[in-house]
């Protein structure tokens, strides 16, 4: 009896959240206008790569830009690095590293947008273990392109016509 009580309950707690509108963080439901979209990029590079999969796992058919498709235009991902803090010797211990990427949608009839997404991020200094420190750096920068693709869909996302 107590096991149908709960059951029951899970249910209408399911169907009250799902009649409420409620969605998962990370359902992306772009705008109507936005489900055939022109990419344009190098198409050469793991970002633009990770773009278009997120973007084709959000429902948008990618196609070649004519008069009447939205245009996203989007610049490879930037990064610099500057010194986070130092030891008494002045030898830097940890890094900043600024990650960044611009990207543009043109609508048709529309001005353009122009949307920027940047991120910051510390890495410590490990100059002793050289090999260490690079496989660190460019795990950072693949967690980086990741989050930078999704910040884009995610950004598209809250658009509205």
């Amino acid at each position: 009896m107590l096991t149908r009580i709960k059951a029951t309950t899970l249910i209408v707690l399911t169907l009250l959240l799902a009649g409420c509108g409620f969605q998962l963080r990370g359902g992306d439901n772009l705008a109507p206008e936005l489900q055939r979209l022109a990419l344009v990029g190098d198409d050469k590079t793991q970002f633009y790569r990770l773009v278009a999969a997120r973007l084709q796992r959000a429902g948008v058919q990618l196609v070649e830009p004519d008069a009447l498709t939205p245009v996203l235009t989007i610049s490879a991902l930037g990064q610099g690095n500057s010194v986070a803090s130092v030891n008494a010797r002045a030898d830097a211990l940890e890094y900043a590293t600024r990650f960044g990427t611009r990207f543009t949608l043109d609508m048709p009839e529309q001005p353009r947008q122009v949307f920027n997404v940047t991120f910051n991020r510390s890495f410590l200094d490990k100059s002793e273990q050289a090999l260490a420190s690079g496989r660190e750096q460019q795990q950072l920068r693949e967690q980086m392109e990741f989050e930078a693709a999704s910040q884009i869909v995610r950004q598209l996302n809250r658009l509205s016509f």
